[in-house]
């Protein structure tokens, strides 16, 4: 058993009690994934009142990162997951192709809290790869900046960027368009 698993386990009081909260989290978001999946669990200790900077210590980014790309799948995205660009050399996490909207997304599970100064540099490290993105794929739909986090947050938007806390994914991808002019890349 995973020590995502185990901490759920003793926040929770049984296995079974564990087990049931993870199914019904896993059909609430529509993954396919499996029960004990790392990420639904980290996810799920959050929604517990676990601090996310305890939740995210036992979470690799691989997995996180994983997790995100399986709730982008659910929600109808086509997914690709470490997107290289050439011209100058760029990584990007996760690119979700919808039929109006390409998501350009920068995931972070920080152990500590962002401040706002982080958080600000985040998003626009992440604009300059859309940029990038943009001229490797032309004629694409519109690009959107998303930082996607475990930390249990507001949306807020800096920088252009979309900042989402996993909770909020699902509100926040209903209502995109309502956002679009402060964070579409051209």
């Amino acid at each position: 058993m995973s020590d995502l698993v185990s901490l759920l386990t003793r926040k929770l009081g049984s296995p079974r009690r564990s087990m049931q909260l993870l199914e019904r989290n896993r059909e609430e978001l529509g993954v396919r994934c499996d029960p004990t999946d790392p990420g639904l669990v980290a996810m799920s200790l959050c929604s517990l009142g676990v601090p996310p900077e305890a939740v995210s210590a036992l979470l690799s980014w691989k997995e996180f990162e994983a997790f995100c790309a399986d709730l982008l799948r659910a929600a109808g995205y086509d997914v690709r997951e470490n997107v290289r660009l050439r011209k100058p050399t760029a990584q990007i996490d996760i690119v979700a192709t919808g039929t109006s909207r390409v998501l350009s997304v920068d995931c972070k599970h920080w152990k500590r809290g962002a401040s706002s100064s982080v958080l600000t540099k985040v998003a626009e490290d992440q604009r300059k790869r859309n940029e990038l993105l943009r001229r490797a794929s032309p004629g694409s739909p519109p690009i959107v900046s998303v930082i996607l986090t475990l930390a249990q947050q507001e949306d807020r938007f800096m920088a252009g960027a979309a900042v989402v806390p996993l909770f909020a994914l699902r509100s926040f991808l209903s209502s995109v368009d309502e956002y679009a002019e402060l964070l579409v890349s051209s």
